[in-house]
């Protein structure tokens, strides 16, 4: 009889665990992923302009989605935007950053177009230059988009990533 009760005591135990890890997972903080294969962090591999293409691997740019947010970090500058898609487009919209040239005041202000066109004085370009975006509005067609790649096209700017 006490095998019997201990086996009973054992396998309710079991199905209490089992309820208890299927309603942790439920519920956890971490969101869903909404955005199929773009969502992840990419790493800028190439970007081909009218002036030729540059190998952007060893400068460590590196694109992050996830929601409705999206993170650009390159060289100790952050940039965040929001996004959202349109047929074959990617709208990036409301540009903020975190940088190590701005002032912890400053980190929660969003871009001007004056700060976003003025030439970084430590790279000698603007600061987003390097992602082709020149304005506070960004629009990309979107070429290619898989589980390992995506080609991302604005006018003559086209930009090559790899899931990383």
């Amino acid at each position: 009889m006490k095998n019997k009760l201990f086996i009973i005591h054992c396998s309710l135990f079991i199905v209490a665990a089992t309820v208890i890890a299927a309603t942790a997972a439920i519920s956890s903080c971490d969101k869903v992923p909404i955005n199929g294969d773009l969502d992840g962090m990419w790493q800028m591999m190439t970007i081909q302009t009218p002036a030729g293409t540059r190998d952007m691997k060893s400068t460590r740019a590196y694109l992050c989605i996830q929601l409705h947010l999206s993170q650009w970090d390159r060289g100790g500058n952050r940039y965040y935007a929001h996004f959202r898609r349109e047929g074959d487009s990617i709208f990036f919209y409301d540009f903020y950053h975190h940088s190590l040239h701005r002032s912890k005041a400053d980190d929660n202000e969003p871009i001007t177009y004056e700060e976003m066109t003025k030439t970084d004085p430590s790279k000698g370009w603007p600061l987003m230059d390097a992602w082709g975006i020149h304005n506070l509005d960004a629009r990309y067609r979107v070429q290619k988009l898989n589980s390992d790649a995506l080609v991302l096209e604005k006018e003559d700017t086209t930009l090559t990533f790899r899931k990383f």
